[in-house]
């Protein structure tokens, strides 16, 4: 249960990774975070071979199913390139109904995704006006709904409040541009 909590609060959980790729509590120190609601507007920093390395990010992590099975669901947004990168993290085995994955405004789905990696638990990344469209949903929209079978097999029904998201999005906005991560857009 101890780990649990730490995974729950520790900002860096999902990225702790040392210089060489392994997995370890390694050596990033936080510079800012903020919590919005389930939000987290989080700016860290370390030294990598003699040079400042800084990233800042949004992050909401579910753990939805306790030991002995396991399981959670995360997403990130980075600043890329072309705007920024949407990265949902899903465990392998999951299985999304095909409305499953969206974005509701009221009673209704203002965004979806059926893509068949997000819907099958493997890779969900989202960049450049796909990244941008789930932004502007985000910003409209009351909840994520996430209904799907677990890699064990349970079926689940997440929701996840967008009440704050808008505040935790401008938060990580200024605190990006101010580290040179983002574009002004």
């Amino acid at each position: 249960m101890r780990w649990l909590i730490l995974f729950l609060l520790a900002p860096l959980s999902v990225f702790a990774q040392d210089l060489q790729g392994n997995d370890t509590a390694s050596n990033w120190r936080v510079t800012h975070y903020e919590t919005f609601g389930v939000w987290n507007s989080i700016c860290d920093e370390r030294e990598e071979y003699g040079a400042l390395k800084q990233r800042c990010y949004i992050r909401r992590a579910e753990v939805f199913s306790l030991r002995p099975k396991f399981a959670a669901q995360f997403v990130f947004i980075t600043p890329a390139a072309d705007g920024v990168e949407i990265e949902f993290g899903i465990e392998p085995g999951t299985l999304f109904w095909p409305t499953g994955f969206r974005i509701d405004q009221g009673d209704d789905a203002i965004w979806r995704t059926r893509r068949p990696g997000c819907l099958t638990g493997l890779s969900c990344t989202f960049e450049g006006a796909g990244a941008q469209d789930i932004i502007a949903a985000m910003l409209e929209g009351d909840t994520y709904r996430f209904v799907f079978r677990d890699r064990h097999g349970q079926s689940q029904d997440l929701t996840w409040p967008l009440q704050g998201f808008d505040a935790a999005w401008a938060d990580f906005r200024q605190q990006a541009q101010a580290r040179n991560l983002l574009t002004k857009q």
